[in-house]
């Protein structure tokens, strides 16, 4: 009997040993329910169409995303918000887009927007006269190829010369074959114009208008028209005695219209000396020395000199004289008096051989 209750003692004092001990416990279990419960988050995740509640010990979006199933390199996020210890996510679905501007093909990504914010976020620059298709105001919801043409028109403009022009005019106030020329003067006009450039390449300049900054003066060439008058060597006071076959035409300078040969030479004169002349005839005024090797003997022509005022006339070589020594190309001119030699003295005369 000493024994049993003992036994019994010491059971009940067990029992009142034990009742503590599950309170401890479940204290501590609900304290640990708790501290579990205080550390899980809560996400309302949608797209709009479909909504997946998620609890997960992570607070990363992405995490929570990828628990909820959906796919997120097919998604992006548009905004994520936090109420009453929930964070709602919202996603929006993301689509390949391709994008061609001339012979290049660019890919980006894109969610459900238009045509115009989807070229606008990739960077372009849209203004009234760019081609696009489909048009700017289109809804994309999926993959799309947009064809895009960059169109710009730059105005300008630039200098250039108005090239004067030469008038032709005739006179009869001048002799024919005599030619004036007045010159011109350019101007400059100021060329305003638009070009046109398709994805960075220029492909048309069009001329808008031209503003005259000073104007061309044209000049003018003045044609003589007036016929010479003619004469002949028998209407001329001349110094020769000698005559030609037929009269010598002469223009209104008193040149012959007809000659082979012009040419300038340096003139004395000289006087009887009572010989022949070196072709055996008398000398005379018209008969004149020449160097044989320049001028040959018997040679017919008209003399004048150069300034017109002295006229010699009709010439033919038929003597010579010791001047052809120091000067070969001279010619000397018979007078019949010495003191016409005196007058005469030394001048240029114009020589035109007529055959």
């Amino acid at each position: 009997m000493l024994r049993f209750k003992e036994s019994g003692f010491s059971f009940l004092k067990l029992s009142k040993m034990r009742m503590p001990l599950m309170a401890l416990l479940l204290i501590a279990s609900i304290c640990a329910a708790t501290l579990l419960l205080g550390t899980v988050n809560t996400f309302h995740i949608t797209d709009g169409k479909d909504t997946q509640k998620v609890h997960t010990l992570s607070s990363d979006v992405n995490d929570a995303i990828s628990v909820s199933g959906f796919n997120i390199d097919k998604y992006q996020v548009l905004s994520v918000s936090c109420i009453n210890n929930v964070t709602n996510v919202s996603l929006a679905y993301k689509f390949p887009v391709y994008i061609t501007v001339g012979d290049k093909t660019i890919e980006t990504t894109a969610t459900k927007s238009t045509v115009a914010a989807i070229l606008t976020k990739a960077g372009y620059k849209l203004d009234q006269y760019d081609m696009v298709e489909p048009s700017l105001d289109t809804v994309v919801t999926d993959t799309i190829y947009i064809d895009y043409t960059n169109i710009d028109y730059i105005s300008g403009s630039y200098n250039e010369v108005i090239p004067c022009t030469v008038n032709t005019v005739y006179s009869s106030k001048l002799a024919e074959g005599v030619t004036q020329l007045t010159e011109g003067k350019d101007g400059e006009q100021q060329v305003n114009y638009t070009t046109k450039i398709v994805n960075g390449v220029t492909v048309e300049t069009v001329v808008d208008s031209r503003v005259t900054l000073s104007a061309a003066v044209n000049g003018t060439k003045t044609v003589g028209t007036k016929k010479p008058t003619v004469t002949t060597s028998e209407n001329v006071k001349q110094v020769s005695t000698l005559k030609p076959n037929a009269p010598i035409e002469l223009d209104a300078n008193g040149n012959p219209v007809n000659f082979k040969k012009h040419i300038t030479v340096q003139a004395t004169a000289y006087t009887y000396t009572g010989n022949k002349c070196s072709t055996g005839v008398a000398p005379q005024p018209g008969y004149i020395a020449v160097n044989p090797n320049v001028i040959p003997y018997g040679t017919k022509m008209y003399i004048k000199s150069s300034d017109g005022t002295y006229i010699y006339g009709y010439a033919v070589a038929a003597d010579t004289g010791g001047f052809i020594k120091s000067k070969p190309n001279n010619v000397d001119l018979f007078m019949t008096s010495k003191a016409a030699c005196v007058a005469f003295g030394r001048r240029n005369v114009e020589i035109y051989i007529l055959e």
